[in-house]
């Protein structure tokens, strides 16, 4: 679960918390279903999962339409994010791979130290 009551979450709106959320998921998808690799347990995936999910409910949907990821993540429920990287434009998908890649090589980093 991503705590928002520390600075400079603190000043974060509705719809950067969900964009922040949802771009969580989505890498953590990349990493799981297409390089076969993870950062996170299945605890961690699904707190944030439904975080998430609990947030979009809460918000109106003026807002979250909003967010940085509607287009690809407008039904989800945190049941699974198999198909999340192919909803994706190319542009977000280079991107955010390339982030996932960063992520992990830097998590992977860590756990060696």
């Amino acid at each position: 679960m991503v705590n928002f009551s520390k600075v400079p979450c603190i000043y974060w709106d509705d719809v950067t918390k969900i964009s922040h959320l949802q771009r969580r998921i989505i890498i953590y998808s990349i990493m799981y279903y297409e390089m076969d690799e993870s950062c996170v347990d299945d605890f961690e995936y699904d707190s944030i999962s439904k975080q998430l999910v609990e947030l979009q409910k809460k918000s109106s949907f003026e807002s979250f339409r909003k967010s940085t990821y509607f287009y690809a993540m407008y039904d989800f429920d945190g049941s699974t994010g198999f198909d999340i990287p192919s909803r994706l434009t190319s542009y977000d998908k280079a991107y955010l791979t390339s982030l996932a890649k960063h992520i992990y090589n830097q998590w992977k980093r860590k756990r060696r130290d």
